[in-house]
């Protein structure tokens, strides 16, 4: 609670779908009380950020501003237009291809300047298809997140690293980028949105290859909760987390019980 600016990560985290984790919403209202910035980075392409916001809030019980939550399709959109890629094949839902229009990265399925791999619940062979044609023909490809799975009520579903995995087998080619979780791409994105540095943040997450690994990486405080993917017996051998905690609500508890 020393540092200046919490980070969280959204699914599986504060919560799954439309369910939020247990001591989610009562532990952002102690943050905001302790007069603390907070943004959540979700790396679910599948959705836009407005919806994000929109579904997110109604699960937490809180409105939430343009600096509160922050999506892997921001980033991968600002990569692509700051290297002049304003045309890209987008394997994408149609919420993630107009956020990418939004951020002046438009759709061109026939001469992309580059092909975007993202969470794509509507996908289709066709996709797959023309997608792996055009990295086959020379076309770089960004992918918007490595998460292989996504948690909702009904269990773990296929996200956009499983997506991917498809793609790099069929055309033998690696992304230029990876603009999600854990790139360091999104969070400096979020870093300069929150204007704070690295040291002043604290990092909550439910995955270790993706948000303890880039809190690690980049020298942020990071602490797993056991909410989602990642268990307890998850954690050995790895670059751990430096903190592993059971859920916000036990977080809350010591907090409260030490003050």
């Amino acid at each position: 609670m020393e540092k200046k600016v919490m980070i969280f990560d959204g699914d599986g985290t504060l919560y799954i779908d439309t369910k939020k984790t247990p001591g989610a919403a009562a532990f952002l209202d102690y943050v905001a009380k302790a007069g603390k910035k907070f943004a959540i980075m979700t790396n679910n392409s599948s959705y836009s950020k407005r919806h994000h916001m929109e579904r997110v809030g109604r699960t937490l019980g809180r409105k939430l501003g343009d600096d509160e939550l922050f999506v892997s399709t921001e980033a991968a959109a600002n990569y692509l237009r700051d290297r002049g890629a304003g045309r890209a094949f987008i394997v994408g839902t149609p919420d993630c291809v107009e956020d990418f229009r939004l951020r002046g990265v438009r759709f061109e399925e026939d001469d992309p300047d580059a092909v975007v791999i993202a969470f794509d619940r509507t996908l289709t062979y066709g996709k797959v298809r023309r997608a792996a044609g055009l990295i086959m023909k020379g076309k770089p490809y960004i992918l918007t997140n490595p998460d292989m799975v996504c948690p909702t009520k009904g269990g773990y579903i296929p996200d956009a690293g499983s997506i991917a995995a498809m793609i790099k087998s069929a055309t033998n080619k690696e992304p230029m980028a990876v603009t999600g979780k854990p790139s360091k791409i999104f969070l400096d994105h979020v870093l300069r949105e929150l204007d704070a540095e690295s040291s002043e943040c604290v990092m909550f997450g439910d995955r270790v290859y993706t948000d303890i690994a880039m809190a690690n990486d980049a020298g942020v405080l990071s602490v797993l909760l056991l909410t989602g993917e990642t268990k307890a017996k998850d954690v050995r051998g790895t670059r751990g987390p430096d903190i592993v905690i059971d859920s916000f609500g036990d977080l809350l508890h010591t907090l409260t019980r030490k003050a």
